[in-house]
């Protein structure tokens, strides 16, 4: 599937844009785990994704689609900006540069990609957060767990299950934002809790950061 995945790159790259594999795989093969969930970013529009590949999905108004290409399934979605409303809908604009798609995201450590040749495109830190083991937030944790509160349950999720610990600036946002988990719906928040792989070290964050009373 790697293989298939630098292939669709370099075909993306022929057709005049830039493309990437993103967030957990590089990730995870950087910390030697095994993964077979491929993302890819790009500077291609949507409308030119819609032409040159074969969709199974599309989320179109949110540049994301999932293609089928080599006989396996890639999610690929345009760089864009993400502006939130009410603490969960966020409004897309699309831009054309890897660095702005990255800075939206949210951990510092999903933000690692992979070229066509297989190489590490490093923008914001992520070898050195993983090397230290450190889950920290891109930009102003007070700012990006208000725009989701969400990333609250991602961020006990990663700490979990990569046996991390939370910089400061993130872990003390937390503790004070705690109470905007009231605004996410069960479902939302079910979806997220189901991912978890370490349930011991799970259920240590949230006594640590006494979060049991907020979450179902």
């Amino acid at each position: 599937m790697y293989e298939a995945a630098l292939s669709l790159l370099k075909k993306i790259h022929q057709l005049g844009y830039e493309a990437y594999i993103v967030g957990g795989y590089p990730r995870d093969l950087y910390m030697g785990i095994p993964s077979t969930d491929i993302d890819i970013c790009t500077s291609m529009l949507p409308d030119m994704i819609g032409e040159n590949f074969s969709i199974v999905e599309s989320h179109f108004e949110y540049g994301s689609f999932v293609i089928e290409e080599s006989q396996f399934r890639f999610e690929i979605t345009t760089y864009r900006k993400d502006y939130y409303i009410n603490n969960r809908y966020p409004k897309i604009e699309f831009v054309d540069s890897l660095k702005e798609d990255l800075n939206r995201r949210d951990f510092t450590i999903n933000t690692l990609c992979i070229n066509d040749n297989g190489e590490y495109i490093d923008l914001l830190g992520a070898r050195k957060d993983i090397d230290h083991r450190k889950l920290c937030m891109v930009g102003d944790p007070n700012i990006r767990l208000k725009e989701d509160p969400l990333r609250i349950i991602r961020a006990l999720r990663f700490a979990s299950d990569l046996d991390f610990e939370m910089d400061t600036p993130l872990y003390e946002s937390i503790k004070q934002n705690k109470e905007l988990l009231n605004t996410l719906s069960l479902s939302r928040m079910e979806k997220e809790i189901q991912k978890v792989r370490n349930q011991k070290k799970w259920n240590e964050w949230i006594q640590l950061l006494d979060l049991s009373s907020y979450l179902p």
